[in-house]
């Protein structure tokens, strides 16, 4: 079998295993999973392919790709859990197969599938691969472009083959011979390599127009970001790698005093600047990258449904969706959710684990390669710009989710792979202090994996402080791979990490997970009114209390209520078909005001929040002064 094969694979298998054990094993969690479950289920129960519905009103947050995917599953596995997360898995492999595709050109076979394997195993990309959302839609489509740009103006070298797996790509110097092997003779393959010279050519218009439509899907999925930060990214890289000036580069290192050198940097920064962002190199390279073709493929290929939604809602949608979920949520907190510019480094160090792990060392060797010209590659000037663009701008963004940065983890995954694949050939490049640290910090979070979640199941989840052991498979794998490092054996080491983070993902996601789902209280009070009223046209209300997936699981309007009067009004007009969800402390208040035979037909813990307690009221059968009073914990049926 082919060693391209073999790869593809493998990282097929690692990706299926973390994504889909298990996918279909939770109820959707709220708010954004049911969020859009929902709205794809009212659209798909419609017949309306064209306004997203949810809670039978308007939503205007997303547009409908991501709706237009759970429909199609829905239509072939019926409206379940699974069938709403599948899309989700599916596009996280299909990003997996472009950043491996990405990185063996961009640096080389191995550094791929290296890139690969540490993007599927990434803790806040399999968080996202496994929810009912469409961040890996748009990280999918965000990364296409990228890898077209860089696909279309790679070139091929004769008798480079296959061997280069284990090769250093910035030895271009060297001959054929430098890269062929036993069962890989010269010219049996021929990859393709993405230099300097490469990277400053100028694509033809074809390859800009399939960027653009690429774009124009990542647009579908989430809006205009989807074509402004990708053109950013790509602009900013073009900025840098043709206004570079690599004599000046190194010139600091060769300052013999400490202030020189720092004197030198400094110069050096500001020239680099200078020739990057001048007038006129800016307004050459935004022209070089045809921005009416931008605009035309972008229209053309987004256009369409937001003439026809903007059209079929009397431009309410449109208000909705640029006004409030993207002008708003960029200068204005939303949904509680704030936080400081550094958020995102904070969280890209929680979420991109085990794998920031290896950060220092993979900044390292970035500022190596850009001090050094001669180890300088086009693809670290990439990385560089990719990152900086995607965090950078919502490092600005008021409203902060630890998955808006998502779309940059394959500009991670390639950098970290890239120092890996150094690792591999030169073991001593990483020292024993910084790799004995790595290890020693994984082995650290099993154990307060182990420790800390029973402690926190006491308060939240009691009886469920087994919830811990899902850490434990990270403390032998860490010894593990710290026993292989010692002896050298770094790929070795490495596939021990994978295979330990794998075993940690379905032990968190697939069993620990389905022990929390349990405790939830949407899909147990969904069940009882439907129980209670089978015919299907219940009156379902909610007050002082609002959760997205009590509207996916009673499947059915929820009427919210602020106010004890409008509420208790609702409930007296059908009384025999009508339900409410509040809390107790909530009913407590304004129980002299319900119908007489209204009282607690289901109580549960708020889940997750402790002390506290839900309440689903209904007609008991009973009036208030001849039903018996039922203590937190029971039910009265």
């Amino acid at each position: 079998m082919p060693r391209q094969l073999r790869q593809g694979l493998a990282l097929v298998a690692v990706a299926a295993a973390t994504f889909l054990t298990g996918l279909g094993a939770t109820r959707l969690w709220d708010d954004d999973e049911t969020f859009f479950a929902q709205t794809a289920r009212e659209m798909f129960e419609r017949g309306d392919l064209i306004v997203p519905w949810f809670n039978q009103e308007l939503f205007a947050h997303k547009p409908p790709f991501m709706y237009w995917m759970m429909i199609g599953a829905y239509r072939a596995l019926g409206v379940t859990e699974f069938a709403a997360r599948l899309p989700s898995a599916l596009f996280a492999i299909a990003s997996v197969l472009l950043v491996w595709r990405l990185g063996r050109i961009l640096y080389s076979p191995r550094a791929g599938f290296w890139a690969g394997i540490v993007l599927a195993t990434s803790l806040n990309y399999i968080v996202i691969a496994r929810a009912a959302t469409c961040d890996t839609e748009l990280l999918f489509f965000c990364t296409l472009p990228i890898y077209v740009l860089v696909r279309a103006t790679a070139s091929r070298r004769e008798g480079e083959g296959e061997s280069i797996l284990d090769a250093d790509p910035r030895s271009s110097s060297t001959g054929a011979s430098r890269w062929s092997s036993p069962g890989h003779p010269a010219g049996s393959a021929t990859p393709l390599f993405w230099r300097n010279e490469d990277a400053c050519r100028q694509p033809p218009w074809t390859t800009w127009a399939l960027i653009y439509a690429s774009m124009g899907m990542a647009v579908m999925v989430k809006g205009p970001i989807g074509v402004v930060l990708p053109t950013a990214v790509l602009g900013l890289f073009l900025l840098m790698q043709r206004g570079r000036r690599p004599s000046t580069l190194e010139s600091a290192s060769l300052v013999s005093s400490h202030k020189g050198m720092i004197l030198g940097m400094i110069r050096d920064a500001w020239q680099f600047l200078a020739a990057t962002f001048s007038p006129r190199h800016v307004v050459q390279t935004i022209w070089s990258m045809r921005p009416i073709t931008a605009l035309a493929m972008t229209l053309l290929v987004a256009g369409p449904w937001f003439v026809a939604v903007g059209l079929r809602t009397h431009g309410e949608f449109l208000e909705g969706f640029f006004g409030v979920h993207h002008f708003h949520r960029f200068t204005a907190t939303m949904d509680n959710h704030s936080g400081p510019v550094v958020y995102y480094l904070l969280a890209i160090c929680v979420g991109f684990f085990p794998w920031s792990i290896f950060l220092k060392p993979t900044c390292t060797e970035l500022v190596r390669s850009w001090r050094d010209s001669q180890a300088s590659r086009p693809a670290d000037r990439l990385v560089v710009a990719w990152l900086t663009v995607w965090v950078g701008f919502f490092s600005l963004a008021v409203t902060k989710f630890p998955h808006y940065v998502v779309p940059a983890y394959p500009a991670l995954a390639l950098a970290t792979a890239a120092f890996l694949d150094r690792w591999m050939r030169e073991p001593e490049v990483y020292s024993r202090f910084w790799r004995r640290a790595a290890w020693t910090t994984v082995a650290l979070v099993g154990i307060g994996v182990v420790v800390v979640v029973p402690f926190v199941a006491q308060v939240h989840l009691p009886g469920e402080a087994l919830l811990g052991l899902a850490g434990l498979p990270l403390i032998p794998g860490a010894m593990a791979c710290a026993w292989l490092t010692e002896r050298r054996k770094i790929g070795q080491a490495l596939a021990s990490l994978t295979a330990t983070t794998v075993v940690f993902a379905v032990a968190l996601f697939a069993i620990a997970a389905a022990r929390v789902d349990h405790y939830q209280n949407s899909p147990p009070f969904g069940a009882a009114i439907r129980e209670r009223c089978p015919t299907g046209d219940a009156r379902i209300a909610a007050f002082q209390y609002f959760r997205p997936g009590f509207v996916f699981y009673a499947n059915g309007r929820v009427e919210q209520f602020w106010e004890a009067t409008p509420a208790a009004e609702f409930l007296r007009a059908e009384p025999s078909k009508s339900f409410m969800v509040t809390t107790e402390e909530e009913y407590q208040r304004i129980a002299g005001d319900l119908p007489r035979q209204f009282g607690v037909i289901q109580r549960a813990p708020w889940f997750l929040k402790s002390g506290q307690t839900l309440v689903l009221l209904g007609d008991t059968g009973t009036t208030i002064a001849e039903r018996p009073h039922a203590a937190p914990g029971e039910e009265t049926k």
